[in-house]
């Protein structure tokens, strides 16, 4: 039980600092890596509000950083 809640945390921490990064750097590799912890944490974790959260927050800040470093660069 506690090595799958620690994996459980490390799952939304890693899926959290993507979700980060996709506005800076990476957007699209990070964005899908957001998306793809969300999913992992919603169907094996059972996290389902916390990983449709991050689903969604992945989603949206691939397209903005991808728009972000269009209008910039």
């Amino acid at each position: 039980m506690e090595n799958k809640k620690s994996c459980k945390s490390l799952l939304i921490t890693i899926g959290w600092i993507n979700a980060l990064f996709a506005l800076v750097f990476f957007q699209l590799f990070c964005g899908i890596i957001a998306v793809c912890m969300g999913i992992v944490l919603r169907s094996d974790y059972h996290a389902k509000t916390h990983g449709l959260v991050l689903i969604i927050v992945g989603i949206i800040s691939g397209i903005t950083g991808w728009i972000l470093n269009y209008l910039f660069v």
